[in-house]
């Protein structure tokens, strides 16, 4: 079995401190940031059936709102590339990574994206659903999606909380209920914006299966008729070139709906460790390898190895 996993999560001292000067001990309402070591992530690996992981940092990303300085930001996205750079010349054959952005800061953004895939040669970007309410397929990112198009860089988005989840959650961590819905919207936004249309050369990888979006996928289109979309089947359409991830999302009943919506070169694994627990990503992976017969190990590698061939090895 060959097994990439390309939603997986590293977890720098530096980024440790800063999120406990910012005053973030239970980010997302998640009950504790997880220890992470480029040693206990390859053992973890070892002893489950993961190959490779592509790494990213989880939400809060490196802009915390008001608890970092937009200087504090980019010196933050700076250094997690560079760690991740390390790590993977440090783990050959084992690590990928996706750069983080100080999103907040469009001209420094670019220049990460520079630095990031040509001087530390990372695989890709990996931006939040949103940053203090501003959601990916907002017209003040244009100057970043015209880049990464122009790159046809492939982008990783990950969920974040929304900027009302205190009359939203219920009390819950966001991560349970608000992660899904947040992704919903912030593909929903680019896709109604007509970011998706006008950057099509973006190979974007959608977390958790795509939230809702397999199940509201013709709701939308629907309802944009009455938004000035002429053609509700092209929304819909697409929503189907998408690349999709299983984190937290390897199972019978959201694998046959995501199957039903695209078809299975789209599809990549995701562990969302250290974030989800060793436990719970060996019964994903044993759902993969021995209980299912909708999706195989060798067609989750075929289709990240598609988006990352330098991985292939």
């Amino acid at each position: 079995m060959s097994l990439i996993d390309v939603h997986a999560h590293f977890v720098p001292a530096q980024y440790r401190d800063a999120l406990a000067a910012a005053g973030i001990d239970q980010p997302d309402g998640f009950p504790r940031v997880p220890t992470w070591s480029a040693g206990e992530h390859v053992a973890m690996m070892n002893r489950v059936g993961i190959d490779v992981a592509v790494l990213s940092v989880s939400s809060p990303g490196v802009q915390f709102g008001e608890g970092t300085s937009a200087s504090d930001a980019v010196a933050l996205a700076r250094h997690v590339n560079n760690v991740a750079a390390a790590t993977i010349n440090d783990h050959p054959g084992r690590f990928g990574a996706f750069a983080s952005l100080p999103m907040g800061n469009l001209d420094e953004s670019l220049a990460e994206i520079e630095r990031a895939l040509d001087g530390l040669g990372l695989d890709g970007v990996n931006v939040l659903t949103n940053v203090g309410g501003v959601y990916l397929g907002d017209a003040s990112l244009e100057p970043v999606m015209a880049e990464l198009h122009r790159r046809r860089a492939v982008v990783f988005i990950h969920p974040t909380s929304p900027a009302c989840w205190e009359c939203t959650s219920l009390g819950y961590p966001r991560p349970m209920i608000e992660f899904p819905f947040d992704t919903t919207r912030a593909v929903t936004n680019m896709l109604l914006s007509g970011t998706l249309a006008r950057y099509r050369d973006i190979r974007w990888i959608v977390p958790h299966a795509g939230g809702t979006l397999p199940f509201l996928a013709s709701r939308i289109a629907g309802i944009s008729t009455l938004l000035g979309v002429d053609d509700p089947a092209a929304i819909v359409a697409q929503l189907r070139r998408l690349n999709y991830d299983l984190a937290g999302s390897a199972n019978t009943l959201v694998v046959s709906t995501l199957l039903a919506f695209v078809n299975h070169s789209q599809i990549l694994y995701g562990s969302d460790w250290p974030f989800t627990p060793e436990s719970i990503v060996a019964g994903g992976i044993g759902w993969v390898v021995n209980d299912n017969d909708q999706v195989t190990p060798d067609e989750l590698t075929a289709a990240a190895v598609r988006l990352f061939p330098r991985l292939a090895a």
